[in-house]
Protein backbone atom coordinates (compact mmCIF):
# COMPACT_ATOMS: atom_id res chain seq x y z
CA UNK A 1 0.00 0.00 0.00
CA UNK A 2 1.67 3.32 -1.04
CA UNK A 3 1.62 6.15 1.44
CA UNK A 4 -0.47 9.23 1.00
CA UNK A 5 2.43 11.32 0.27
CA UNK A 6 4.14 9.12 -2.10
CA UNK A 7 0.48 8.97 -3.75
CA UNK A 8 0.20 12.58 -3.60
CA UNK A 9 3.54 13.61 -5.28
CA UNK A 10 2.83 10.94 -8.05
CA UNK A 11 -0.35 13.03 -8.93
CA UNK A 12 1.22 16.14 -8.78
CA UNK A 13 3.99 15.44 -11.00
CA UNK A 14 1.44 13.64 -13.49
CA UNK A 15 -0.01 17.17 -13.97
CA UNK A 16 3.67 18.37 -14.82
CA UNK A 17 4.46 15.42 -17.14
CA UNK A 18 1.76 15.87 -19.23
CA UNK A 19 2.22 19.71 -19.89
CA UNK A 20 5.49 18.48 -21.18
CA UNK A 21 3.99 15.85 -23.33
CA UNK A 22 3.71 16.11 -27.03
CA UNK A 23 -0.23 15.87 -27.98
CA UNK A 24 -1.14 13.42 -30.49
CA UNK A 25 -4.05 15.05 -32.58
CA UNK A 26 -4.51 12.83 -35.31
CA UNK A 27 -8.29 13.06 -36.76
CA UNK A 28 -8.87 9.14 -36.06
CA UNK A 29 -11.68 7.03 -38.41
CA UNK A 30 -14.46 5.66 -36.04
CA UNK A 31 -14.18 1.26 -36.62
CA UNK A 32 -16.68 -1.13 -37.32
CA UNK A 33 -15.53 -4.00 -35.97
CA UNK A 34 -19.03 -5.44 -34.61
CA UNK A 35 -19.36 -6.46 -30.73
CA UNK A 36 -19.36 -9.95 -29.68
CA UNK A 37 -21.75 -9.54 -26.53
CA UNK A 38 -21.64 -7.04 -23.58
CA UNK A 39 -18.73 -7.94 -21.15
CA UNK A 40 -19.43 -8.89 -17.82
CA UNK A 41 -22.55 -8.67 -15.49
CA UNK A 42 -25.82 -6.37 -16.33
CA UNK A 43 -24.82 -2.44 -15.56
CA UNK A 44 -25.33 -2.15 -11.73
CA UNK A 45 -25.68 1.55 -11.64
CA UNK A 46 -28.60 3.36 -12.07
CA UNK A 47 -28.07 6.32 -14.35
CA UNK A 48 -29.98 8.96 -16.61
CA UNK A 49 -31.81 7.72 -19.27
CA UNK A 50 -30.47 10.33 -21.73
CA UNK A 51 -26.93 11.75 -22.43
CA UNK A 52 -28.63 15.83 -21.83
CA UNK A 53 -30.31 15.02 -18.16
CA UNK A 54 -27.52 14.24 -15.76
CA UNK A 55 -28.34 16.08 -13.36
CA UNK A 56 -29.45 13.45 -11.07
CA UNK A 57 -26.22 11.85 -11.51
CA UNK A 58 -24.24 14.50 -10.71
CA UNK A 59 -25.38 14.41 -7.50
CA UNK A 60 -23.69 11.54 -6.78
CA UNK A 61 -21.19 10.94 -9.37
CA UNK A 62 -19.32 14.41 -9.16
CA UNK A 63 -17.36 14.96 -12.24
CA UNK A 64 -16.11 17.56 -10.89
CA UNK A 65 -13.67 15.68 -8.01
CA UNK A 66 -12.06 13.60 -11.37
CA UNK A 67 -11.62 16.78 -13.91
CA UNK A 68 -9.83 18.22 -10.42
CA UNK A 69 -7.61 15.02 -10.12
CA UNK A 70 -6.76 15.53 -13.94
CA UNK A 71 -5.16 18.95 -13.16
CA UNK A 72 -4.68 22.21 -15.13
CA UNK A 73 -3.55 20.58 -18.31
CA UNK A 74 -6.52 19.20 -18.91
CA UNK A 75 -7.40 21.20 -22.03
CA UNK A 76 -6.10 19.56 -24.96
CA UNK A 77 -5.56 16.46 -22.98
CA UNK A 78 -6.32 13.46 -24.79
CA UNK A 79 -8.39 10.96 -22.79
CA UNK A 80 -9.46 7.30 -23.20
CA UNK A 81 -12.94 6.84 -21.59
CA UNK A 82 -13.08 3.01 -21.63
CA UNK A 83 -16.57 1.62 -21.23
CA UNK A 84 -18.08 4.89 -22.45
CA UNK A 85 -21.77 3.56 -22.10
CA UNK A 86 -23.77 6.82 -21.92
CA UNK A 87 -21.11 9.17 -22.71
CA UNK A 88 -21.59 10.60 -19.14
CA UNK A 89 -18.23 11.31 -18.36
CA UNK A 90 -17.20 11.59 -22.20
CA UNK A 91 -19.21 14.85 -22.37
CA UNK A 92 -17.68 16.18 -19.06
CA UNK A 93 -14.31 15.67 -20.21
CA UNK A 94 -14.78 17.87 -23.39
CA UNK A 95 -16.70 20.11 -21.55
CA UNK A 96 -13.63 20.82 -19.15
CA UNK A 97 -11.69 20.96 -22.38
CA UNK A 98 -9.68 17.54 -23.13
CA UNK A 99 -10.06 15.59 -26.47
CA UNK A 100 -11.68 12.38 -25.66
CA UNK A 101 -11.69 8.79 -27.61
CA UNK A 102 -14.73 6.83 -26.37
CA UNK A 103 -14.64 3.24 -26.43
CA UNK A 104 -17.22 0.89 -26.13
CA UNK A 105 -18.19 -2.59 -26.93
CA UNK A 106 -21.67 -1.89 -27.90
CA UNK A 107 -23.20 -1.28 -30.96
CA UNK A 108 -26.25 1.05 -30.28
CA UNK A 109 -24.60 2.65 -27.48
CA UNK A 110 -21.79 3.84 -30.29
CA UNK A 111 -24.67 4.76 -32.52
CA UNK A 112 -26.40 7.02 -29.82
CA UNK A 113 -22.80 8.62 -28.97
CA UNK A 114 -22.06 9.60 -32.77
CA UNK A 115 -25.76 11.09 -33.02
CA UNK A 116 -24.88 13.33 -29.76
CA UNK A 117 -21.84 13.86 -31.16
CA UNK A 118 -23.46 15.20 -34.32
CA UNK A 119 -25.81 17.22 -32.29
CA UNK A 120 -22.83 19.41 -30.57
CA UNK A 121 -20.95 19.43 -33.72
CA UNK A 122 -17.87 18.45 -32.31
CA UNK A 123 -15.29 17.52 -35.03
CA UNK A 124 -12.85 14.12 -34.54
CA UNK A 125 -10.48 16.63 -33.12
CA UNK A 126 -12.24 16.75 -29.78
CA UNK A 127 -14.53 13.17 -29.80
CA UNK A 128 -13.35 10.27 -31.80
CA UNK A 129 -15.64 7.31 -30.88
CA UNK A 130 -14.93 4.03 -31.76
CA UNK A 131 -16.85 -0.03 -31.13
CA UNK A 132 -14.00 -2.82 -30.51
CA UNK A 133 -14.33 -6.54 -29.62
CA UNK A 134 -14.75 -7.41 -25.80
CA UNK A 135 -11.58 -7.07 -24.44
CA UNK A 136 -9.72 -4.55 -26.82
CA UNK A 137 -8.91 -1.39 -24.81
CA UNK A 138 -9.03 0.14 -28.89
CA UNK A 139 -5.80 2.58 -28.41
CA UNK A 140 -2.82 2.70 -30.98
CA UNK A 141 0.54 2.73 -29.68
CA UNK A 142 0.67 6.23 -26.87
CA UNK A 143 -2.03 7.39 -28.42
CA UNK A 144 -3.67 8.94 -24.74
CA UNK A 145 -2.38 10.61 -22.30
CA UNK A 146 -5.24 9.24 -19.84
CA UNK A 147 -7.74 6.42 -19.85
CA UNK A 148 -10.74 6.36 -17.76
CA UNK A 149 -12.59 3.08 -16.67
CA UNK A 150 -15.80 3.58 -14.92
CA UNK A 151 -17.56 0.90 -12.87
CA UNK A 152 -16.27 -1.99 -15.55
CA UNK A 153 -13.35 -2.88 -14.24
CA UNK A 154 -14.61 -5.84 -12.21
CA UNK A 155 -16.53 -7.22 -15.17
CA UNK A 156 -13.12 -7.57 -17.20
CA UNK A 157 -12.66 -11.09 -17.95
CA UNK A 158 -8.91 -10.84 -18.30
CA UNK A 159 -8.06 -8.27 -16.64
CA UNK A 160 -4.16 -8.59 -16.73
CA UNK A 161 -4.05 -9.26 -20.72
CA UNK A 162 -7.00 -5.81 -21.09
CA UNK A 163 -4.24 -3.70 -19.03
CA UNK A 164 -1.14 -4.96 -20.79
CA UNK A 165 -2.70 -3.77 -24.22
CA UNK A 166 -3.82 -0.29 -22.73
CA UNK A 167 -0.73 0.61 -21.02
CA UNK A 168 0.76 0.22 -24.68
CA UNK A 169 -1.48 3.14 -25.20
CA UNK A 170 -1.07 5.56 -22.86
CA UNK A 171 2.33 7.57 -23.35
CA UNK A 172 4.21 7.87 -19.78
CA UNK A 173 3.48 7.66 -16.59
CA UNK A 174 0.37 6.04 -18.07
CA UNK A 175 -2.28 7.20 -15.40
CA UNK A 176 -5.10 5.32 -15.22
CA UNK A 177 -7.99 6.05 -13.29
CA UNK A 178 -10.50 3.66 -12.23
CA UNK A 179 -13.60 4.51 -10.53
CA UNK A 180 -15.51 1.91 -8.41
CA UNK A 181 -18.37 0.96 -5.99
CA UNK A 182 -17.30 0.79 -1.86
CA UNK A 183 -16.93 -2.44 -0.76
CA UNK A 184 -20.03 -2.12 1.44
CA UNK A 185 -23.83 -2.16 0.88
CA UNK A 186 -24.73 1.45 -0.15
CA UNK A 187 -28.30 2.99 -1.31
CA UNK A 188 -27.01 2.47 -5.25
CA UNK A 189 -24.61 0.69 -6.98
CA UNK A 190 -24.56 -3.35 -7.52
CA UNK A 191 -25.06 -5.91 -4.72
CA UNK A 192 -21.81 -6.65 -2.72
CA UNK A 193 -20.87 -9.98 -4.56
CA UNK A 194 -20.51 -7.86 -7.62
CA UNK A 195 -17.92 -5.79 -6.08
CA UNK A 196 -14.15 -5.65 -4.90
CA UNK A 197 -12.29 -4.70 -1.74
CA UNK A 198 -10.20 -1.82 -2.23
CA UNK A 199 -7.40 -3.40 -1.11
CA UNK A 200 -7.85 -5.96 -4.10
CA UNK A 201 -8.13 -3.52 -6.29
CA UNK A 202 -4.92 -1.89 -6.08
CA UNK A 203 -2.81 -5.31 -5.35
CA UNK A 204 -4.18 -6.34 -8.87
CA UNK A 205 -3.48 -3.27 -10.51
CA UNK A 206 -0.13 -3.19 -9.03
CA UNK A 207 0.68 -6.77 -10.56
CA UNK A 208 -0.77 -5.65 -13.79
CA UNK A 209 2.92 -3.33 -14.44
CA UNK A 210 1.62 -0.22 -12.82
CA UNK A 211 4.29 1.04 -9.62
CA UNK A 212 2.15 3.51 -7.67
CA UNK A 213 -1.43 3.28 -6.81
CA UNK A 214 -3.76 5.37 -4.55
CA UNK A 215 -7.29 5.60 -3.92
CA UNK A 216 -9.65 7.70 -2.50
CA UNK A 217 -12.83 6.87 -1.09
CA UNK A 218 -14.11 10.62 -0.17
CA UNK A 219 -14.61 12.44 -3.50
CA UNK A 220 -17.28 10.66 -4.79
CA UNK A 221 -20.41 9.35 -2.52
CA UNK A 222 -20.35 5.31 -2.30
CA UNK A 223 -17.19 5.25 -4.50
CA UNK A 224 -13.64 4.76 -4.95
CA UNK A 225 -11.55 7.21 -7.26
CA UNK A 226 -7.96 5.11 -7.68
CA UNK A 227 -4.87 6.33 -9.80
CA UNK A 228 -2.73 4.33 -11.33
CA UNK A 229 1.18 5.99 -12.70
CA UNK A 230 4.36 4.15 -13.29
CA UNK A 231 7.30 5.67 -11.61
CA UNK A 232 8.84 8.21 -12.49
CA UNK A 233 12.70 9.31 -10.79
CA UNK A 234 13.08 13.39 -9.79
CA UNK A 235 16.10 14.60 -8.59
CA UNK A 236 16.30 16.66 -5.70
CA UNK A 237 15.76 20.22 -7.78
CA UNK A 238 12.88 18.78 -9.88
CA UNK A 239 10.96 17.66 -5.97
CA UNK A 240 11.53 20.94 -5.08
CA UNK A 241 9.99 23.09 -7.87
CA UNK A 242 6.78 20.65 -8.02
CA UNK A 243 6.03 20.86 -4.04
CA UNK A 244 6.83 24.48 -4.31
CA UNK A 245 3.58 26.27 -2.96
CA UNK A 246 2.03 22.88 -2.49
CA UNK A 247 0.03 22.29 0.57
CA UNK A 248 -0.55 18.33 1.38
CA UNK A 249 -3.64 18.22 3.39
CA UNK A 250 -4.38 14.35 4.72
CA UNK A 251 -7.79 13.03 3.41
Amino acid sequence: MKSLSLYLCTLLFFALALSACTEDKTEGVTTTTPAVEQEGAAQPQPAPTTLSTTSERDDWQRPHELINMLGPNIKGMVIADLFADDGYFTFKLIEAGANVIAIENDPAKVSKLEERKRELGLGDDRLRIRAVPVGDPGLRQGEAEAALITHRYNTIKNKAAYITRLRQGLVEPRPLFIIEWQYRETPIGPPLAQRMPTEDIMDEVGEMGYSDIGAHSAKMPYQVVFLATDYMEMDDAEYKKMMEGVEVVPQ
